[in-house]
This record gives C-alpha cells, structure tokens and sequence, in this order.
C-alpha cells in the first residue's frame, strides 16, 4: 500500500482525522464534535486521542501528519490569531504539542489554506500554475496557491479576501473588528443578516435562496447585493495577485450561478487587461477539502520514501 499521512480538520464544530494517500484519497475518517468553549488543552486532547484511535488501525506505517485549522498559522506552526469560536485559541503552539502528543513531525496551515491546497493541486485549479481559493461560508476565507504550494505571505494571511475592503459602505461590521469588509457583505451570515434586517424576518441562506427562486424581491435583491461586491472584490483582488484562476467553495454555493454570474459581469468591470478573462468557478471538493490538503501538505513537506 501507498504510504498514508494522518491528517485532521479542526474546526469550530468538528474535528475531522483521517488517514490520506499522495493521490489525495481518503482512506478512512472519523470525527467528533470540537470542545469549542472548553479552551485550547480540550481542544487538542480531543484531536490527540481521536488521531491515536485511526493510527491504531491503519494499514500500514504513517509517518507524518498534516493540520489545517481554523484561525492564522504562524510559521511554527502556533496560532497567531483567531476568533471566539474556539476560546482560548490565539496563541497555541499547535505544532508542538501535536508532534508531543503524537510522536510524529506535524505540518499545520490554516484550515482555507489546506481547502485551497486541495483546489490547487488536485480540484478546479489543477494544472494551473496559479489560483486564489475564496471559501464563502459563515465567514469568508481565502487561500494563494502558486505552483502546487500555498503562499501563506509574511504574516500567514495571503490571500485573505475576505478581508479586502468592499466597494459599498453601508457601515456594516465584520468580525475581525473592521468595517464595510467583503465578508460582511457576501458571506452566508451577512445575507442572512440583511434579510433580516430588511424583511423584520430570519431565514436561513438556503431559504433565501428558494424564496429567490419564488421571485420574493428582498431575496432576489441580498443576494445580487452579495453577487455585485464579491465579484468587485474579486476582479479589484486580482489585480494585485494576477492568478490564472479563481475558485468559489463554500456553503454559499448552494445559490449557484444566482451568484457567480453576475459576480463574474463584476470582477470583469474591474479587472486589468487580459485578467477580464480570469475564469471564476465552483470549487470541485466539498467538506473533505481541508483534510485532503492538510495531507497534502504534509507529503510536501518531507521527502516521500522510494521517490527520486
């Protein structure tokens, strides 16, 4: 059997382990819901001990492991920063304890970094020297990859266009503390939170999504709204990182091309040059993407026996 890498995905409501070939196939997972409230030492003791639970039945030899994880990874693998969802994140050397724990040498990168790593290598931007990865979920996360490698920048957040300034102020609060962010206009919340605002009723983003299709106006016009600064954000992004392609994940896809067409008509209002021609598509792996690119990430980063 090919060699495997343990790989996991933390998350703020799931831990997902599982054991990954080079090829990107899972060979077998487990999860268990994150103690999110209950601080960074729950946190990793729940990952420890569910890693050690699919080590003990693997078929062969793992002699790496790869993390991608909610919140910005500095380059030693701690977490220099990261929201409320997990108490007492900021600041866990994760790598360390991890590679303590398990006994094994552990690479860790942020969880939409290890998402677009998977896009980049083996998903929608296969075969393209380079691509930024936009998840649009709860938040919006964004991730570089050029030449099968994600670009993390001096800080560890390239690619962070979810955090690229929208072309409406309205005002509107992000969570990392800003205003008038893409995030706040585009992600699944913020169109759910508009929806409300505007209608005095709450529906989730897929309920608006079947109210838009039912022609309900308010529905139609959140998420155009959302279409319209994502698509700005995008074309005005790429002018400053000039990839070839531009992949959506995210929960938000669910509104399929209610959303990416007008987005792209946007993004190529903005771009320059032959950048007008940057495609922009949905990703091709779902949930499993994090996990897929943390093994990834973990065979890059030491050399894979038997090979040349």
């Amino acid at each position: 059997m090919s060699e495997l890498a343990l790989a996991v995905d933390i998350g703020g409501t799931k831990i997902l382990v599982g054991l990954v070939d080079a090829a990107g196939t899972i060979v077998t997972s487990r999860q268990v819901a994150t103690p999110a409230r209950d601080g960074a030492e729950a946190i990793i003791t729940a990952v420890a001990a569910l890693a050690k639970e699919v080590l003990a039945g693997a078929p062969s030899a793992v002699s790496r492991c790869g993390v991608g994880t909610a919140g910005v990874v500095g380059e030693r693998g701690e977490i220099t920063s990261a929201t409320d969802h997990l108490s007492g994140w900021a600041g866990t050397q994760l790598q360390q304890r991890l590679t303590e724990e398990l006994g094994l040498p552990v690479t860790v990168l942020n969880d939409v970094q290890a998402s677009g790593l998977c896009e980049g290598v083996l998903g929608a931007a296969g075969g393209k020297r380079s691509a930024l990865i936009v998840a649009l979920g709860t938040g919006v996360g964004g991730s570089l990859v050029r030449n099968g490698t994600v670009e993390r920048g001096a800080y560890g957040i390239a690619g962070s266009v979810g955090h690229h300034l929208s072309p409406l102020r309205q005002g509107r609060a992000c969570p990392c503390g800003g205003t008038d962010h893409l995030e706040a206009y585009a992600s699944g919340t913020a169109m759910e939170l508009e929806y409300a605002r505007r209608t005095g009723q709450e529906r989730s983003l897929r309920e608006i999504a079947v109210l838009a299709e039912a022609d309900d106006a308010e529905a139609q016009s959140v998420i155009a709204e959302a279409a319209e600064v994502l698509g700005a954000v995008l074309g005005s992004a790429n002018n400053v990182v000039d990839v070839e392609i531009i992949v959506v994940a995210g929960g938000v896809l669910a509104l399929g091309d209610r959303l990416l067409q007008p987005a792209r008509a946007a993004a190529k209002r903005e771009a320059l040059g032959l950048s007008k021609a940057v495609e922009i598509v949905p990703a091709k792996f779902g949930p499993t993407a994090c996990l897929i690119g943390a093994a990834l990430a973990a065979f890059a980063s030491l050399p894979l026996e038997g090979r040349d």
